[in-house]
Parts: structure tokens; C-alpha cells; sequence
């Protein structure tokens, strides 16, 4: 896995260097558009100046083979904008605040917490485990009071509908602090990748898209885009509570250097905002390969990297970051359950997987459960 992530870094090197954000190619792999199905990608919406921003669709017609960009620039009037979507079937609103900031990873302890796995692009199975436990309505507007909902990482990669997932997540983060509640989305590995240009696991539609534009696929996360801001400015490790959140987990190397969670926070959003440039690169290997807390998968299994963790490490974690529990996601199971004496909470269920049972987690009033999109809690034992 090192050896794959240090191919990753250096290809993202390759691409910065040689300065093609514009004019981008890669024939041997992209797709062909006559395989293509037709879509209508986006919005995607980048700042084009302090006061305006450009809203874009790509949109392909796969019995016409035609491609063809949708474009609108919007002004601010306030510190918001709001706007509809205006290509396809796309009529949803669209509310674009003028500035994004990082936010603490440290929150008092809430009443209701809902924690989902990797998502991977299915909005369908997202959005109905949502609806049927009362997060959101039928118009996906948020309706869960001052709950919390957090999001272990990876909603990028493999499913066909990620941009859609993405302005779910971003929007209900809006409603929802409105109405004295919280969304956190913690980045995972495949945020990582689609912001280091690895496009592995991307759907074909998005590598259409993207080379219709001469862009690669992570351009449509650049530092000038909303998603993209957004994005860089989420955090790594997150505590509601006594309760510890991270998408792969925090090994013992990670532990040794005995950083705090906001500190852990600035120093991956500085990692991932400065990999082509960083003088220092001593921490490289604990933030961006198989020991960091993005590709960490010790609490579930053992390596040729490392050994399973033991329950003594994952006490000493517990004890550094005054938590009871560590709840993580990346590492695929057949149901979200506890171990190590509930010391750990497995999520990552494959969700939209027909083998499996869509389910989330359920913390309320300091009890456990299951919770699903068609059936009632089961708590966890």
C-alpha cells in the first residue's frame, strides 16, 4: 500500500509540475464516450472573483454521442448566494456561502449522534436511511433538530452519484447549524485520493466528464472551487462527547507522536494543501500512508505493515484523547458492530451492496444501535 500511495505522490508531482490544469490528457485511459450512458454531471461552481462564482454542468448524450458544458455565473449580494439548478432534472437549491473556514473537531456531548459509513456516491440508499430515522424530509431538507450526523469519510469513489452526495452533505451542514445541530463529514482515503489526483476508483461518467473540459478529474476539486474548499477544510479526527471519531483509525506510530486532535486536523489539511511543496516531509508517512488515520486498518485486521492492535493500544489511544470509544469506517463489514468491549464500533457496511443491509449507527442518550431504512433500531449488545 506505501509503495502504491508513494506512486500516487509522485504522479500528483508530475502533474503539477509539468502546469497542465488546462490542455490535460491521458488517452490511454479515459473513457470512450460511445460507452458512456448519458448523465448530467454537476453543478460544479468555482470562485471567479470575491464576488462571483460559475456554476457548470457537463451533460452527454449518449444516443447523439454529444458532450456540451452548461455554464451561469451568479453574484453575491450578502455572504451567501443561493441559486436553482438549472440543467437535466436538476431543480434543487443550491446555497453558496462567500467564505469557508476549518471548524474545531472538538464538540460537547449531543443527545442523538448518527454516524454513516462510506457512502462511495449511492445517494439512493443514503437518502433513504436519512429519510426513514427523521434526519431529512422528502424535499432532503434537514429536520433533525439539534442532532448530530457525522460522516466517517469516503462519500468519493466507485457509485455514480458522488457530486450529488457531496451537495447533500454540504447543504444539510448549512440547515442543520441553522437549526442548532451539526453535520461533520471527517475526510477518508478516497477524499485524499480525489484530491491527489488518483482516479482509480472513479466511475467512468466522471472521467468523461472531465476530459470534455480538459480537466482531470480532481480539477473538479481544485482550490478555486467551493467543493474543493470545502473539502480541504474538513477534519481528520473528531470528538463529540467522549466519543472518537476517524475514518481508518489511529495506529500506535500515529499515537507515539502524541498530537491532539486539532493539531492532528491543521497538520493533514496542511499535508494535503502543501504535498507538492512541503519543506518538511518528516510526517509525510504518518499522514498520507497505510499508519495515518486515513488508511489505518489495524482495529479489523493485520498486515505485511503492522500487526491487529491490541486492546492495550487501544486503551492508551482512548486515554490520550479522553474518549470511551473510537468509532471508524474503512474497513468493510457485515454489520456495524462493537468490539474490544465496545472500546471500538466497526461502520464501514457496504452501503447500496444488495449482499448487505443498509444500516448506520445510532448513539442516543449513550446507547448504541443499529438503524436501518426500512425497519426499526436494533440496539447494539
Amino acid at each position: 500500500m506505501r509503495l502504491f500511495n508513494i506512486y500516487t505522490f509522485l504522479l500528483t508531482l508530475t502533474f503539477l509540475i509539468s502546469g497542465s490544469f488546462q490542455g490535460f490528457s491521458q488517452k490511454d485511459t479515459e473513457a470512450d464516450s460511445l460507452l458512456v450512458a448519458s448523465y448530467v454531471e454537476g453543478p460544479h461552481i468555482r470562485y471567479t472573483s470575491n464576488n462571483r462564482v460559475e456554476a457548470f454542468y457537463i451533460q452527454h448524450d449518449s444516443t447523439k454521442n454529444k458532450t456540451k458544458k452548461i455554464s451561469k455565473y451568479f453574484r453575491f449580494k450578502n455572504d451567501t448566494l443561493v441559486f436553482k439548478g438549472f440543467a437535466g432534472t436538476d431543480t434543487s437549491s443550491y446555497t453558496i456561502p462567500k467564505k469557508i473556514s476549518p471548524r474545531t473537531g472538538i464538540y460537547e456531548k449531543a443527545d442523538k449522534i448518527i454516524v454513516l459509513g462510506d457512502i462511495h456516491g449511492e445517494l439512493s440508499a443514503l437518502s433513504k436511511i436519512l429519510r426513514y430515522n427523521k434526519v431529512i424530509n422528502d424535499k432532503n431538507q434537514w429536520i433533525f433538530g439539534d442532532g448530530h450526523i457525522v460522516f466517517t469519510g469516503d462519500v468519493f469513489d466507485r457509485g455514480s452519484q458522488v457530486t450529488e452526495c457531496l451537495w447533500l452533505i454540504f447543504q444539510l451542514e448549512i440547515q442543520a447549524e441553522k437549526a442548532g445541530g451539526r453535520v461533520h463529514y471527517i475526510i477518508g482515503n478516497h477524499e485524499m485520493m480525489a484530491l491527489l489526483f488518483d482516479d482509480r476508483y472513479v466511475d467512468s461518467k466522471y472521467k468523461h466528464a472531465a476530459r470534455h473540459i480538459k480537466f482531470h478529474y480532481s480539477h473538479f476539486f481544485d482550490k478555486s472551487s467551493v467543493l474543493g474548499i470545502w473539502l480541504r477544510s474538513k477534519n481528520t479526527l473528531l470528538r463529540i462527547g467522549d466519543q472518537l471519531f476517524v475514518h481508518g483509525g489511529i495506529s500506535p506510530q500515529f499515537l507515539e507522536k502524541k498530537m491532539k486532535i486539532d493539531d492532528v486536523n491543521v497538520k493533514m489539511r496542511y499535508h494535503l494543501n502543501n504535498y507538492a511543496h512541503l519543506e518538511d516531509t518528516t510526517l509525510v508517512d504518518l499522514f498520507l500512508y497505510s499508519y495515518g488515520p486515513l488508511w489505518y486498518r489495524g482495529y479489523m485486521s493485520r498486515t505485511p505493515n503492522y500487526d491487529r492492535i491490541s486492546l492495550a493500544e487501544v486503551i492508551k489511544t482512548l486515554d490520550f484523547y479522553e474518549s470511551i470509544v473510537i468509532i471508524f469506517g474503512h474497513t468493510p463489514v457485515a454489520r456495524v458492530y462493537p468490539f474490544y468491549s465496545f472500546k471500538l464500533i466497526a461502520m464501514d457496511v457496504p452501503i447500496g451492496d444488495p449482499r448487505y443491509i443498509d444500516q448506520a449507527l445510532l448513539i442516543e442518550n449513550q446507547k448504541y444501535y443499529r438503524i436501518f431504512a426500512h425497519k426499526e433500531k436494533e440496539r447494539l449488545r
